[in-house]
């Protein structure tokens, strides 16, 4: 279903594009360049699935789950660069605006539109549990509102000529361009840098409280290879009588990460007193 999702997004984003550039509506371009960030996000989600089933090796020991993280930071730059051009031709139109084909822009947005709830419809009958389809979900979700905006500002400019709208429309699309960028930049280096998807003082909290064997938890290193695959690392100061009940220890303590946190791999560093 992703596949098929992907496909239509992108078909309809050249067309978006080659008409917008067509027609003179800067409004219809950035919309194709929005459709463009939803597109690659169905793509990334695809992808992620297809590379995810790739069986690990010694050289790659986490298997190509990363590769997802690094295609939405690149995503990112590249999304950020496309809305900055969208705002200097839209400052460039304020001051010399163009005359836009309204009927030749009204049908290739009001088709982006029925793409939009065609896509969605496609992902409502895809897995809801996995948060890939959810995040693509919501990607046409704001794609098919921003057609939405295109389409009621055509009309005013029909009804109005006022044409300087259609740079103010791209303004419109091109700040929600950027604040998912942003959001999609922030959330990948987060991960990229190796930076903790849980709370790492709740997590030794939690198993200090649940566990009287341990008597201390240091040295602690949470981390995610891609979304959804945590991975921690710690020492544990083990009391004297527990050392025996050792490896029952372990398999419950990653048992109860792993409900508690989504902490699937974990490797712990046994410490005692002598």
């Amino acid at each position: 279903m992703l596949l098929w999702s992907f496909a239509i997004t992108v078909t309809m984003m050249v067309v978006e594009i080659v008409a917008g550039l067509y027609t003179e509506s800067l409004a219809l371009v950035s919309d194709g360049v929005h459709m463009f960030t939803h597109s690659f996000a169905l793509g990334i989600s695809w992808g992620a699935i297809v590379l995810a089933t790739r069986p690990a090796s010694l050289e790659k020991s986490f298997g190509y789950h990363r590769l997802e993280v690094v295609a939405a930071f690149t995503n990112g730059i590249t999304v950020l660069a496309s809305a900055v051009w969208i705002l200097y031709e839209a400052a460039v139109r304020f001051f010399a605006p163009r005359e836009i084909q309204i009927a030749t822009t009204l049908y290739v947005a009001v088709a982006g539109l029925i793409v939009n709830i065609v896509t969605g419809a496609i992902l409502m009958r895809a897995d809801q549990a996995s948060l890939n389809i959810k995040s693509a979900f919501l990607h046409m979700l704001t794609d098919a509102l921003s057609s939405v905006v295109i389409i009621v500002g055509l009309i005013a400019i029909h009804y109005t000529g006022r044409e300087w709208i259609d740079p103010l429309l791209a303004v419109a699309v091109a700040f929600v361009i950027v604040k998912w960028s942003w959001h999609l930049l922030g959330d990948s280096l987060h991960i990229l840098l190796e930076g903790s998807p849980v709370d790492v003082n709740q997590v030794r909290a939690h198993v200090l409280q649940n566990y009287p064997g341990i008597i201390d938890v240091h040295d602690i290193h949470v981390w995610q290879i891609s979304q959804r695959f945590n991975c921690l690392t710690a020492h544990l100061l083990i009391q004297p009588d527990a050392i025996s009940g050792y490896p029952d220890l372990i398999e419950r303590l990653s048992a109860d990460l792993r409900a508690h946190f989504e902490i699937g791999h974990t490797n712990f560093q046994p410490e005692w007193i002598n």
